[in-house]
């Protein structure tokens, strides 16, 4: 209590200017890590005091050294020849760290610096690796679970940088995000999902390996084999076919010509001859008689509904004579 009363007395009793700069004025750090800031004066300063968010932790007297309240916060010298220089770390910092951090000297103004205090989560792609067949769209999806503040998160497929369109959502101080990552499976690549936030140096990141298998190439002589085979099958069977139709073309029109003979034919034979019938035999003549040297027989011929020839045959020895009667 009395270097602290002793320091802020001398703070307040200025007797001459000094330069003083102070550095980062902006650190970023992980919480659970140390957090780093050097003071330094063209002077060798008589006081130095360190605040964190207006509380003192620490106090350097040229004479005495260094006074800390603290075990989580502690200085080094790092003074040379015309430097005078001062560094102050923070241990196992805290998010109520967070905030200004104040260097002031004996004869100086204060130099104000911030600190922030970040953490990080965990990062997953989910559903691991994926086996895809060449040419498949396929999805990856990456989780981080955990972060402050809300991560920035990237991807890269094969080196090759990809953005990324996120959703993040706050759960008390901390925040959950997610990203997504279409790509279309072209070859076997490493799909690399990266997180990150100020406080780290290089990104958090979770890899999985996209397998693409290839489609069969098929084999060319068995297809052209394939091909020639259905061709030639196609064309025997409309070699048939033609056949088989001009066949029953065939068929059709000679029984078509058949039936007109046979109709021809049967016309000629139901009717009478128109030919001169003189001096042939009747063939409608009907033997009748008793004994074996005269016979008697009647004939007839139909010319018309008008006329009727009859006539007798007599049988005279070796002689046959006719006699007509027309009516």
């Amino acid at each position: 209590m009395y270097i602290f009363r002793l320091s802020l007395f001398l703070l307040t009793t200025t007797v001459a200017s000094a330069q003083l700069q102070l550095q980062p004025l902006n650190a970023a750090v992980l919480r659970g890590s140390k957090a780093r800031f050097n003071c330094s004066t063209t002077q060798p300063p008589s006081v130095m005091n360190w605040m964190v968010n207006g509380r003192l932790v620490i106090t350097i007297l040229e004479a005495s050294g260094v006074f800390n309240f603290t075990d989580r916060f502690s200085a080094q010298n790092f003074t040379t020849p015309g430097d005078y220089k001062w560094e102050f770390i923070i241990s196992n910092v805290q998010r109520d760290d967070a905030g200004e951090v104040t260097c002031q000297v004996l004869g100086g103004a204060p130099q104000l610096a911030t600190l922030s205090i970040q953490e990080s989560g965990s990062v997953e792609i989910v559903g691991g690796n994926q086996t895809k067949t060449e040419g498949v769209q396929t999805e990856f999806q990456c989780r981080a679970v955990g972060w402050f503040p809300e991560p920035s998160m990237s991807w890269s497929v094969n080196g090759m940088a990809n953005s990324c369109n996120r959703s993040s959502v706050a759960q008390g101080n901390l925040f959950n995000s997610i990203c997504a990552l279409t790509v279309t499976a072209v070859k076997n690549s490493s799909v690399q999902c990266l997180v990150s936030v100020p406080a780290l140096s290089t990104p958090d990141t979770s890899t999985v390996f996209l397998t693409v298998e290839k489609l069969a190439k098929r084999d060319q002589t068995v297809l052209i084999a394939v091909t020639v085979a259905f061709s030639a099958a196609a064309l025997l069977f409309l070699i048939i076919y033609a056949i088989f139709f001009f066949c029953m073309r065939r068929k059709k029109k000679s029984s078509y010509q058949e039936e007109i003979r046979r109709a021809r034919i049967q016309s000629q034979i139901r009717t009478p001859s128109t030919e001169n019938v003189q001096g042939q035999d009747n063939g409608g003549y009907i033997r009748d008689g008793h004994d074996g040297n005269t016979t008697n027989g009647v004939w007839y011929t139909n010319h018309s509904d008008k006329h009727q020839m009859t006539g007798i045959l007599f049988d005279d020895a070796h002689r046959k004579h006719r006699h007509m009667t027309i009516v």
